[in-house]
């Protein structure tokens, strides 16, 4: 079942990068979604709403936005994902570039994400997934 998971969670990622959204049918209808603490945008978000409102949010600040994924961790115990990834983009009122990195943990539960939460701190993201480095 992890190896489902881990591809559901790099087609979000695709769909979103290529459409500009998150799809509905990879996530739970009652997802929670929790941004970087140190985010402007921290959320939550929840439920499909929630999931709109957030692509919404992002692409309202980021020209151009997309996340990379550098790197995915099947956490099958904790029936988790982990992605290191890069959000990269434009800034929109500077027109700075942004290039962040972060990790990102989607807890699963009947091959669909239920609640996804951002972490500045690799090891910070494990330890939420209940693993160790």
């Amino acid at each position: 079942m992890s190896r489902e998971d881990v591809e559901t969670v790099r087609a979000g990622f695709e769909h979103f990068n290529r459409e500009g959204y998150l799809p509905e049918d990879a996530f739970d209808p009652r997802v929670e979604l929790l941004n970087l603490r140190e985010s402007p945008l921290p959320g939550p978000y929840r439920g499909y709403e929630g999931l709109r409102r957030w692509s919404d949010d992002l692409l309202e600040v980021l020209d151009d936005g997309r996340l990379e994924i550098q790197e995915m961790i099947d956490a099958d115990e904790a029936s988790a994902v982990i992605t290191q990834v890069r959000l990269r983009g434009r800034a929109r009122h500077t027109g700075i570039a942004v290039d962040l990195p972060f990790t990102i943990v989607s807890w699963m539960r009947d091959g669909r994400t239920y609640r996804t939460e951002g972490f500045s701190d690799h090891r910070e993201a494990l330890e939420a997934a209940g693993l160790s480095e």
